[in-house]
């Protein structure tokens, strides 16, 4: 059980981190953005090109990845998502499964399909029975310095206060003074930025393909539709009882509950979970755990 434990925690962090920036941009713009699946990507790719091409240590690679992931987020944002800011939110959806498509292309062109692996060192910790590295420990604390610095923002600085009004009533925000144009841009960035950090986090613990991308969008939009589109407490909540989920479904021996041999769920159908809760969440609750970009009105 320990093991579980550990397992849900460490994929729930990967996936709360990357869920947070969709949930963000949905709080204001009221779209769900597939192309943010391919930010964490793109992410993945230039922490590894500062990391192995120009010798810049893990930390400060991941850093750069995450400034210059916000920063393309932007300027997708200028190109395509500006132009159509007054379309429905179903049309600018699709633009976005477009813009997805097409990176997802231009990824493959540049870096071919072949996989790539971060080389780490890591040390084995086994703790009350559970076995994991010092590489899971950096991503979970990564992940929960990543939260609290989103919490601080969202709760206690201007622009926190900015983001939600815009998110409760964004009309009346504007009437008020708030700079739209320019919330907007900060939040393509925050989102851009921690899609970056959730697509090295990933790949590091992973692999590192131009396909990755299918590894990570069903979890992660069953998260933010389990806590509730446009709730970044929401999305981290979410990606925990997702994973949790996931892990004791494959976990249990189904064969002993009926007195035969053993049975476990092969591990590759663990995203029959994500798409059957994501099946019951809208069926019974489609507004989700939480509600609104962090909880509570400005």
């Amino acid at each position: 059980m320990t093991q579980i434990f550990v397992n849900s925690i460490i994929y729930g962090s990967q996936i709360a981190i990357i869920a947070i920036g969709i949930s963000l941009t949905y709080s204001v713009l009221r779209f769900a953005n597939f192309a943010h699946i391919q930010y964490a990507v793109i992410g993945g790719y230039a922490t590894y090109v500062f990391h192995t091409a120009f010798s810049v240590p893990i930390v400060l690679a991941t850093a750069m990845s995450m400034v210059f992931t916000g920063a393309f987020a932007v300027l997708i944002d200028r190109i395509v998502f500006r132009t159509i800011r007054h379309v429905t939110p179903e049309g600018k959806m699709i633009a976005s499964w477009g813009v997805a498509l097409f990176l997802r292309s231009i990824l493959a062109a540049i870096f071919g399909g072949s996989a790539l692996f971060f080389e780490l060192d890591t040390t084995t910790i086994r703790v009350g029975g559970a076995i994991f590295t010092t590489l899971d420990v950096a991503v979970v604390l990564v992940t929960l310095c990543a939260m609290l610095a989103m919490h601080v923002l969202l709760r206690y600085s201007r622009v926190g206060v900015a983001l939600r009004a815009l998110a409760n009533n964004f009309e009346l925000a504007e009437v008020r003074g708030i700079p739209s144009e320019r919330m907007i841009l900060l939040l393509w960035f925050l989102s851009g930025a921690y899609a970056g950090l959730g697509g090295t986090l990933f790949a590091i613990e992973t692999q590192l393909k131009p396909n990755i991308d299918l590894l990570i969008l069903l979890p992660v939009f069953a998260a933010i539709t389990i806590g509730g589109l446009g709730n970044v407490y929401g999305a981290v909540v979410g990606a925990m009882i997702l994973s949790f989920a996931q892990n004791i479904l494959i976990s249990i021996d189904f064969g002993s509950l009926v007195g035969a041999m053993q049975w476990y769920v092969p591990s590759q159908f663990r995203d029959a979970v994500a798409v059957t809760a994501l099946v019951l969440v809208l069926l019974f609750r489609p507004q989700g755990l939480l509600k609104g970009l962090g909880g509570a009105k400005p």
